[in-house]
């Protein structure tokens, strides 16, 4: 009985080692992700920290490119702005061919236009996405969102509702 003890000792000793440090640091972005719901500031930065670090020691693995968009996401919610803005940028210069860099370039003119309120950066990024991505299912949304930049809520469901009133027969 103690020799079946010692070897299974000596085979889970073995197989914990032989986890990659990939391997690991992916466990621990899951273990952390399953935490996600608390929202606590410090454990979405702990959380945003090891996304920048997975993709930094791993830029090939095809998880990089999302787990750096998923960082961006948590410094977009900590209103750092313009960090976010930094990593969408990295996002498509890194991986423009992936197809996470459409929705990074859409949510930098977002983030212009609703956090930083500055509507000619956000003009521009959403023309910017509008012709390189025409056939996007975000092209529509860039098209609104210059349509109604600088709008109030009110003079936007007014503008709809003139949409409605002149389409009804």
């Amino acid at each position: 009985m103690r020799i079946l003890y010692i070897f299974t000792l000596v085979a889970l000793v073995l197989f914990s080692a032989c986890d990659s440090p990939k391997e690991k640091a992916m466990a621990e972005i899951k273990a952390m992700e399953g935490q996600d719901s608390l929202f606590s500031p410090e454990h979405i930065e702990k959380l945003k920290k090891s996304y920048l670090e997975f993709a930094e020691k791993y830029p090939d693995d095809e998880l990089a490119p999302e787990f750096m968009f998923k960082a961006a996401q948590r410094c977009n919610v900590m209103a750092q702005h313009l960090e976010a803005i930094e990593l969408f940028n990295r996002i498509m210069e890194k991986y423009p061919n992936h197809h996470i860099s459409e929705e990074a370039l859409f949510l930098q003119g977002y983030i212009y236009e609703n956090s930083l309120h500055d509507e000619a950066q956000a003009t521009r990024v959403y023309t910017d996405f509008i012709k390189k991505y025409p056939k996007s299912e975000l092209t529509e949304d860039a098209q609104l969102a210059l349509q109604n930049m600088g709008k109030t809520p009110e003079e936007i469901f007014e503008s709809f509702k003139e949409k409605d009133t002149v389409q009804t027969p």
